[in-house]
């Protein structure tokens, strides 16, 4: 196991915590498109990452009072943020596959009518 020192660690809690706030809101954005609402775009993600959604408000609004997310609901939110992160490259994916699929079909097509003038006028295709 590898020891850190207290004085330079690896991220400061400072950091951390601007990390867990930006995943937390791309997690509330993607999840308030998806349902048309932030109330329950909120009460959804609270809900996925173990929090209450008025922490939830409070936290992404930077408010002095709210506590700092312990280190369980940070892992939760790590582990959301990474599952919606595989998710979004899973549909990527899908996506560039059917376009290739669609562009096959597509040059398939244009190909038949080119060996169709070409046959029309006697010649053949080149």
């Amino acid at each position: 196991m590898r020891n850190f020192d207290r004085e330079s660690p690896a991220m400061s809690a400072l950091a951390l915590t601007d990390a867990t706030r930006s995943a937390l809101g791309h997690l509330l954005q993607k999840e308030q498109h998806r349902t048309g609402s932030r109330e329950v775009a909120y009460e959804t993600v609270a809900k996925k990452v173990g929090a209450s959604s008025s922490w939830l408000k409070k936290f992404l609004s930077n408010h002095q009072e709210v506590k700092e997310p312990r280190i369980t609901l940070f892992l939760s939110i790590r582990d959301a943020y990474r599952d919606l992160c595989n998710r979004v490259e899973q549909e990527h994916a899908n996506e560039l596959a059917k376009l290739a699929a669609l562009r096959g079909q597509l040059n398939d097509v244009d190909k038949g009518f080119v060996e169709l003038v070409a046959g029309s006028n006697g010649s053949s295709a080149g």
